[in-house]
């Protein structure tokens, strides 16, 4: 007997829901392959007006391709099964098929055109027009509703460049709910964005959310679907495994149906008194490059201890990531205060120059500046550290195959194949694969900016071990994050920055409240 798509999803007759509105979004037994590999297999979804429906599972578990079935970037004909939308089937061949339908996506990787202008970006692809020409009055007035929705302060001219990550997703966000959607697909879109932002994307949610639009909410912060959602899809190779028809207080029972166990718990890292220093700051400064009367971090001292996790948190903005690559030798403004690294004076004038002495950096957005896409994760793995694998002259394959499938293996890279694109990888094993890359250089010093940005919660306990391990063998580390939990619960101690200043330290076990406090400005 055949089961109609639009009630397959429902609970039974009988249980109250005869009244309830016909669904925005009904999914019926779809299936897409990738070369022959499931990726999505025979999975029912439907979203009802004014719900949130957290959709959750582990990178690779087919949730991104879902939603790239819904928005029409994966054309009809190219997967099984059937999409209803308002109660009529629909066969998208575009993005804009979906759009024009209500269905507006906004992905996980964001795409932003650099040397278009923030309004340019936001509006790309309906440009207000006049006689022929862009409207660049109504075009500005456009974006600077939109940007001061989400009370973002930016001129609407600026260059897309000048965005950091989490300006970029708030951006993008801002956008795609000036579009008149029925139903809002938000794919990790809290990624970047500190508790404050996050709160006030939560704000807008509920909003539309009030005016009957559906919402699919995908996130790995699995404290966010609890807040957002009203029920819960749960997905693992491909498949759905889990319904629950509330978030609230099945957490637990979450996690276990996304990686099919009960995740392992590490202990809490002993401290290591009498470790020697790696990395000595005094005094460091750094200036804006285009404003040199701005200062961006201002009068920060620290010290980083062999075998330590030293966490450094604080809002977007606070200075955090400039100081990480003043470090490496990455930023191009004026850098001023005193640097050692193992005693060793300086600053570095390059990042292969910090490489040189030891310091590897896993920046904040992977997919711009960590990932040589097109690349095997072989290549990627080697990018900085051919010296090790190399004769007189040229490369020895042998040992750099050998080196990196080692590599591989300790970080339990899946699937274990060096030849495969690196593109090819799901978030968390693109995340291990340049973690690789660092563990190569055998790193005195260690970056890590927002290591887990975007990963799932199986991923992340494998990326903490990892981290755990590289302490215990002396490297080391100095954790960038925006994640309250991730730096309360895995660093030995904390420092907080505020406008570009140090605004606190804190020992491992210090209280969310307080290191909130700090970030923001506020007394404890």
């Amino acid at each position: 007997m055949s089961i109609d798509p639009l009630t397959r999803d429902l609970p039974p007759v009988g249980d109250g829901t005869a009244d309830l509105p016909t669904p925005i979004l009904a999914m019926s037994n779809i299936s897409k392959s990738f070369a022959g590999v499931l990726a999505v297999k025979d999975v029912d979804l439907v979203v009802r007006p004014g719900e949130v429906v957290g959709l959750v599972g582990e990178n690779g578990a087919g949730k991104s391709t879902l939603m790239k079935i819904v928005s029409g970037i994966y054309a009809a004909g190219t997967f099984d099964g059937t999409v209803v939308v308002d109660g009529q089937r629909r066969d998208f061949r575009t993005v804009r098929d979906a759009e024009a339908a209500g269905i507006v996506l906004v992905p996980q990787e964001l795409h932003i055109a650099p040397r278009l202008s923030v309004a340019e970006n936001m509006f790309m692809g309906r440009l207000p027009g006049r006689f022929g020409f862009v409207d660049d009055e109504q075009l500005r007035a456009l974006a600077l509703e939109r940007l001061r929705f989400f009370g973002i302060e930016i001129r609407p001219e600026a260059p897309a460049a000048m965005l950091s990550p989490s300006e970029q997703r708030l951006v993008t966000i801002a956008a795609a709910l000036a579009k008149s959607a029925r139903l809002m697909i938000l794919d990790e879109p809290t990624a970047a964005l500190t508790d404050q932002e996050a709160e006030q994307l939560f704000v807008h949610v509920r909003r539309i959310k009030a005016e009957g639009v559906g919402c699919l909410y995908i996130s790995h912060r699995l404290d966010e679907i609890e807040r957002i959602a009203d029920r819960v899809v749960v997905m693992r190779n491909g498949s759905v495994v889990e319904r629950l028809d509330t978030a609230q207080g099945n957490r637990a029972e979450i996690v276990r149906a996304m990686i099919g166990r009960d995740p392992e718990r590490a202990e809490k890292r002993a401290p290591k008194p009498g470790a020697g220093v790696a990395l000595s700051l005094r005094n460091a400064r750094l200036r804006d490059p285009t404003n040199t009367e701005r200062v961006r971090v201002d009068n920060v001292d620290l010290e980083l201890r062999r075998g330590e996790i030293l966490g450094l948190f604080g809002l977007v903005g606070a200075g955090r990531t400039e100081l990480a690559q003043a470090i490496f030798g990455a930023w191009e403004g004026s850098v001023e205060g005193e640097l050692q690294i193992d005693g060793r004076s300086g600053w570095p004038r390059s990042p292969r120059e910090a490489i040189d002495r030891g310091i590897g950096m896993l920046t904040e957005d992977r997919k711009q500046t960590g990932l040589i896409e097109g690349q095997t994760v072989l290549s990627n793995i080697s990018a900085a550290s051919l010296d090790g694998v190399s004769g007189r002259v040229f490369i020895d394959p042998s040992k750099e195959r050998s080196r990196n499938a080692a590599l591989a293996t300790k970080l339990d890279v899946r699937p274990p194949r060096l030849d495969f694109p690196v593109e090819a990888f799901s978030g968390g094993n693109q995340q291990k694969i340049l973690l690789a890359r660092w563990l190569a250089i055998d790193p005195r010093v260690l970056i890590l900016d927002e290591p887990t940005l975007g990963v799932d919660v199986g991923a992340r306990f494998e990326i903490y071990r990892i981290i755990r391990e590289m302490a215990d063998e002396g490297h080391a580390i100095l954790m960038i994050s925006s994640d309250l939990n991730e730096v309360a619960d895995e660093c030995d101690r904390i420092l907080v920055m505020y406008k570009g200043r140090l605004n606190g330290s804190f020992e491992q076990g210090a209280s969310r409240h307080a290191l909130m406090a700090a970030a923001t400005g506020r007394g404890d």
